[in-house]
């Protein structure tokens, strides 16, 4: 009795302890482990953010793996609000790969072609009969910009929209810069028309057509396009700011002398403004590697350039596209628009990708960080730019005066002095009238004669 008794104890802890090995290991319990970034791109964030090189969200994807995300300083100023991987800012000129992929859609399902003359789809008004659909895609239409009219010539108590730049086309006809198809001049114009194109064929504006087809499908549910207005006060949205040099001050772009035009050109579709988050972003990396978008062909035609006859060009469809020996195939595209900068670059063929959004138009070490990250996820090592002395001292110098300015540049160490930019930041100060700052600058161009 006592044995039968032991022996059924023994199987009583056994089926126990199989059961909790089981429930350790089981993959319910695999996707409650928390997400860990990896430590040395944090580091590197993290450093970045402290020295003022950096404010916003980035990931890092690696063999098709999220390796890291994460998000660094304040989406809002006004409202101090943190910036998360979640938080949507504008992606400003990353926005034309969507605009592509809703034409490049309407392509597959045979709804336009590419080929054709955009006067098919324009209308007869449309002035411009030997621009086709791929000359707009792929920047090779010889279109003028429309920015420079508009910043001369438009009432800038209205915002202007689609149909105004459209007008302009059909009613101003401004001269073609090149012939269509003969070179290469990177075109906010021609993704506007994109944009319309797509209105018009698929009977809905460019937003309700990539929410339904791609936004809601891909579960991209922090990315659309929001009214210059509203983004202020949005919910866990980031908008751009710009630094203001008589105040030393992040301010709206708009307020910045020369700069209204981030307002009234504000309604613009198909170039720009669509808004989107990391997490988001994370989800539009994941699903062009499927197939539940976009069919093999169309992606072979959205990832291969386009060169003009006569002209050099990596332009595919919305993404520049380069060939590595040892990589493979490389897609990117940045954006810059009202203090926004946004980055992705994928790494097809190792499906490595970076992300990265800022709000605070840090440009003077942006190249160089995306830089630093493209070389880590290939292997390198992660290195923080050299604080730049003119940054230094716009970001400082509301605190400088001729008293204290030998003993703070005396107290800088490992420094890039770059004396370029410190006489251009000098010529800013003469030019609005900062007597006192221009001083200060000229100062340490001197000491470093």
């Amino acid at each position: 009795m006592k044995n039968r008794i032991l022996t059924l104890l023994i199987l009583f802890i056994a089926s126990g302890l199989v059961t909790l090995i089981t429930s350790c290991n089981s993959p319910s319990d695999n996707k409650r482990q928390p997400f860990r970034n990896d430590e040395n791109l944090d580091r590197f964030f993290t450093t970045l953010y402290q020295k003022n090189m950096f404010n916003g969200a980035a990931a890092v994807i690696k063999n098709g793996k999220v390796i890291f995300k994460k998000g660094y300083g304040t989406a809002n100023i006004e409202k101090n609000t943190p910036f998360h991987t979640s938080t949507s800012m504008e992606i400003a000129s990353v926005s034309k790969q969507f605009t592509a992929a809703a034409i490049q859609l309407l392509h597959q399902q045979k709804k336009l072609d590419v080929n054709e003359s955009a006067k098919k789809y324009l209308g007869e008004e449309f002035p411009y009969p030997a621009i086709t659909i791929k000359h707009l895609l792929t920047h090779t239409s010889g279109l003028a910009d429309y920015e420079d009219y508009f910043k001369v010539s438009w009432d800038t108590t209205r915002i202007a929209a689609n149909d105004d730049i459209l007008n302009y086309f059909f009613t101003e006809t401004p001269k073609l810069l090149s012939e269509p198809g003969e070179k290469y001049k990177y075109s906010n114009s021609g993704y506007v028309l994109l944009a319309e194109i797509v209105r018009n064929t698929a009977g809905t504006p460019l937003d309700v057509f990539l929410n339904k087809h791609i936004f809601q499908i891909a579960e991209m549910n922090h990315t659309g396009f929001y009214d210059r207005d509203s983004i202020w006060t949005a919910h866990n949205y980031a908008p751009g700011y710009m630094f203001k040099i008589d105040s030393c001050k992040l301010v709206k772009p708009e307020l910045l002398s020369g700069k209204y035009y981030y307002y009234f050109l504000s309604g613009r579709l198909g170039s720009g403004r669509l808004s989107s988050s990391i997490e988001d972003l994370i989800k539009w990396d994941s699903i062009l590697y499927s197939s539940k978008i976009f069919n093999d062909n169309s992606k072979a035609m959205i990832f291969t350039p386009h060169p003009p006859t006569n002209d050099d060009s990596d332009y595919g469809f919305g993404w520049h596209i380069k060939e590595h020996d040892s990589i493979g195939k490389i897609a990117y595209h940045t954006g810059s628009w009202a203090g926004n900068l946004s980055y992705i670059k994928r790494y097809l063929d190792k499906k490595n990708t970076v992300i990265i959004l800022n709000n605070t138009h840090h440009s003077a070490y942006i190249k160089e960080i995306r830089k630093t990250v493209d070389n880590y996820v290939m292997g390198g090592t992660l290195e923080v730019p050299t604080l730049k002395l003119s940054e230094l001292l716009k970001n400082q110098i509301c605190d400088l005066n001729k008293d204290n300015i030998e003993p703070w540049y005396a107290k800088l160490t490992a420094i890039d002095k770059d004396t370029t930019n410190l006489r251009k930041l000098s010529d800013k100060y003469v030019k609005s009238g900062q007597k006192e700052k221009a001083y200060l600058a000229t100062f340490l161009i001197d000491k470093l004669k």
